[in-house]
């Protein structure tokens, strides 16, 4: 009897597949999430550093305003998936690991499946496995994984279909990222490469580069240290700026104290419209996206901001679409 019982408990952990890809700035129509739990726990005064927050997090305050964010999500239209209850084999990994609800950095979710990354040791070590998890109980396939090797990868964005952007962080070791390349190229026409300072500030991609509409993102460009485009065939230095123009989009720049508060990291709801802490733009990059007819929903934080991150970081987005 006790192993029926636990057929179905794992029978009902696994759903149907679901649509998936991110490949266009379409309409955010889902989203995995994980609402911390007893895992904040772990982080007390003399860690806190180990464990990459920015302060010890006021627990309840934390968790409430998580929820309240997808709260802020479901009441516009976007079907939020909760991380645990597609996990089975790894669900103890989740009560040791407090910066799994940043999901956002474990994984991004192309038309032709998920693109993992390999979260770096020791803190984030393993992450993508609870992730993988979850994913294929969703029906989600794994396009691109990291199955050997000393060093980690945090991330990448899609731009389109054809192209992928690649930052070199403090969260990526280059070893990897020659790696990815070499194999993303098999799926995608395009990466474009940048080297950026190895610091807290610029952790991740979207803390320099983010797109609000097709022809539209803001841009940190004093981070972007060296930019190089890389095809199947060749690969060649080049203007960032110049590129995204030849492209079509237009890039706004932000200051140096923005960039500090996240201002390029926030998640479009749809073309045009994006959802971002009410404290990370300038009043001048307000109204210059006003006056581009850019809507910003606003959320504004106070205990989430001792993990150090964003909307974004807490949003693994599965599915967009144009229509």
């Amino acid at each position: 009897m006790g192993f029926e019982i636990e057929d179905l408990h794992r029978a009902e952990k696994v759903r149907p597949d679901i649509a998936y890809g991110c490949d266009e700035l379409g309409k955010l129509k889902s989203v995995l999430m994980h609402t911390p739990g007893e895992e904040l726990s772990l982080v007390n005064e003399s860690n806190y550093r180990h464990w990459l927050y920015d302060k010890v997090p006021d627990i309840s305050g934390y968790i409430k305003e998580h929820r309240s964010y997808q709260d802020l999500l479901e009441s516009n239209g976007v079907k939020v998936y909760e991380l645990g209850d597609y996990v089975d084999e790894n669900i103890d990994l989740i009560r040791k690991k407090p910066n799994l609800t940043f999901l956002h950095d474990t994984a991004v979710i192309s038309g032709k499946g998920a693109i993992l990354s390999r979260m770096r040791p020791p803190a984030r070590e393993k992450e993508e496995v609870v992730v993988k998890e979850a994913l294929n109980n969703l029906g989600i396939p794994i396009l691109s994984e990291f199955n050997g090797g000393q060093g980690f990868f945090e991330g990448c964005l899609l731009l389109s279909k054809e192209t992928v952007f690649v930052a070199d962080t403090e969260r990526h070791t280059y070893p990897f990222i020659r790696e990815f390349i070499s194999n993303i190229l098999k799926e995608f026409n395009e990466v474009i490469y940048v080297r950026i300072p190895k610091a807290r500030r610029y952790m991740h991609p979207d803390t320099v580069f983010n797109r609000i509409r097709e022809d539209l993102a803001l841009a940190y460009l004093p981070a972007f240290e060296e930019t190089c485009l890389f095809t199947e065939d060749s690969g060649e230095k080049i203007d960032f700026k110049a590129f995204m123009r030849e492209k079509g989009v237009k890039i706004i720049p932000v200051s140096d104290s923005e960039q500090s508060r996240l201002a390029c990291s926030f998640v479009p709801l749809e073309s045009g419209t994006i959802f971002h802490y009410d404290t990370s733009l300038d009043q001048k990059t307000s109204k210059s996206l006003e006056n581009e007819g850019i809507e910003i929903i606003p959320f504004h934080p106070d205990a989430l901001l001792a993990g150090g991150g964003s909307l974004r970081c807490h949003t693994l987005r599965l599915c967009r679409r144009k229509n």
